[in-house]
Order: structure tokens, then sequence, then C-alpha cells
């Protein structure tokens, strides 16, 4: 009988913590999810997580495309002087999902602690510096994906129109959704002048790796 009551205690008492894990939040800063190939942010989603803002770490770091499928990040010695503050997502994220969260990141990237512009330090995720040897470094795209995307869809349809073979009422039609896209992209709206350039990359029928799993229409959060 008393070990029957010990057993039932003890399965309460791990529902209860289970319950109350699920129910407390991390805050964890992630690079470009909104429009990273949209293949980390149905795992936030599923998992329960939100988003909550935009915002920039301190200028203590490089980024780079891991084959254009993905950014990483990576914190530079204290003496470097060529940092630049790379923007990044804050998600708040059920706390007994952290480790799944972590478990479905490409490999090379893992969850420490970074720093933002005004000093908070909090989980982020960082990428091993083996991952980023030999990769394409886009720091000077404003310290943004999602600016890396938008400028390289840029030079991505002048090429193409250049030297394709398209009607006047094709090639109009093109150039509009370029400039559409040039302008968001000079004013700050990332996701929108991604969503013309996606249109005019498919219209296209490119198959660049950065636009490869935008679907057509697809509207980022």
């Amino acid at each position: 009988m008393f070990a029957s009551i010990v057993v039932l205690v003890a399965a309460v008492f791990a529902q209860t913590v289970h319950a109350v894990l699920a129910q407390e939040q991390v805050l964890i800063a992630v690079n470009g999810t909104l429009m990273r190939g949209l293949e980390l942010e149905p795992n936030l989603v599923n998992l329960g997580a939100t988003f909550v803002r935009e915002d920039r770490t301190e200028p203590a770091y490089r980024l780079y495309s891991v084959n254009d499928i993905h950014p990483a990040m990576v914190r530079l010695p204290a003496n470097a002087t060529n940092g630049v503050p790379v923007a990044v997502e804050i998600w708040s994220v059920p706390a007994d999902g952290v480790a799944t969260l972590l478990s479905k990141e490409p490999p090379g990237l893992s969850i420490g602690k970074i720093k933002l512009q005004n000093g908070t330090t909090m989980l982020g995720v960082l990428a091993e510096p083996a991952l980023v040897v030999g990769r394409k470094d886009i720091s000077n795209f404003d310290g943004s994906w999602r600016e890396y995307i938008a400028q390289t869809g840029i030079q991505l349809i002048d090429k193409a129109i250049q030297s394709s073979n398209m009607t006047s009422h094709q090639s109009d039609a093109l150039k509009q959704l370029r400039t559409e896209g040039e302008l968001l992209t000079k004013n700050g709206h990332l996701r929108g002048a991604i969503d013309s350039l996606n249109t005019a990359v498919k219209m296209l029928g490119l198959k660049d790796r950065l636009y490869l799993n935008i679907p057509l229409g697809y509207t980022a959060p």
C-alpha cells in the first residue's frame, strides 16, 4: 500500500514538474528565422514559441552564409576590430522545448550566450568556428541574412533579364517587381522586398538556392 502511494506521488510530481516547465519561457536570439529558407520557423512555431521582436547584437560578431541554406553567426576574439552588429530575432521558447529546438538546428550550430547592442546577455544561436571555414562572409550586408537575400535577388534578376528572351509585357512585369524589391530594401522593408523579388525569381524560372525553399506567394509573418 505504501509503495503504491509513493509511486502515485512520484507520478504526480513528475507531471507537475513537466507542466511547470511547459509554462516557463526562455528567450533565444536567432539569425534570420523568418526568412531562413522556411526551415527553422516551423520548428519554433511547432514548439509553441512566439516571436517577440527584432534586435541586434553588439558589434562583436561576423555573419556567414552556409551554402546559401542558412546563416551562421560567430563571435570574434575580444581584440578583434572587424565585428558588426548582427540582426537577430528574439523568440520566446517553452523551456521544455529548447532541447528539441537544438536537435533540429543544422549541424555546427549550437546555443550559447550572446550580447545584444544594449548590453543585455541572453541565449542565442552561434556557429562553431569550423562551420564557417571557407564559407561566404556576408557581414557587410548590414549584418543581415534578409538583406543578403534581397540584394542577391536584385543581382540575380538583373543578370537574368539581360540574358533572357522575353516579351515586352514579361520584361515590364519583372522590372516592376525588381523596382519594388529595390525600393522596399532601401526603406528597410526586407520581408516585403523578398516577397516581390521571390515572385520575379519564380517568373524567371531561376533555381537559386536562396529562393528555392520560399514558395510563390509566401508572405513572411
